[in-house]
């Protein structure tokens, strides 16, 4: 038997995917890769013409990936293993991708601060 025929499933067993069975973790994975590509939209011009919805739209996806990669890491901790790599990716892009809208809504702030205190000695 050559190594291809013992890699390929017997016949009626579901093809290998990318995180097998762990829907939570294909979740996470999912949401966290949204949320990348929401703030990667700056890089290209179109998120500058209504940021608030893009840095909103990242957030939202991160708030989604962490939760959904915690139990992703529970679920693979019961499956063997399945998945937990994919839902750990999410939980740490997650968490940066909040830490980055976190620093954006900082600096929108004091942006706003600073303009309101240079309007108010004008």
């Amino acid at each position: 038997m050559s190594t291809a025929e013992q890699d390929r499933p017997a016949t009626g067993d579901p093809a290998p995917s990318l995180a097998g069975r762990n829907r939570a973790a294909k979740v996470s994975g999912f949401f966290a890769l949204g949320a990348v590509a929401s703030l990667g939209n700056f890089a290209t011009g179109i998120a500058w013409l209504n940021p608030g919805v893009f840095i909103g739209m990242a957030a939202l996806c991160a708030l989604i990936a962490v939760p959904a990669g915690h139990v992703g890491r529970f679920r693979g901790r019961r499956l063997g293993g399945d998945g937990r790599g994919l839902a750990l990716a999410g939980i740490v892009t997650g968490w940066l991708v909040l830490f980055v809208c976190a620093l954006a809504e900082l600096a929108f702030l004091g942006l706003m601060a600073g303009l309101a205190v240079l309007v108010d000695h004008a």
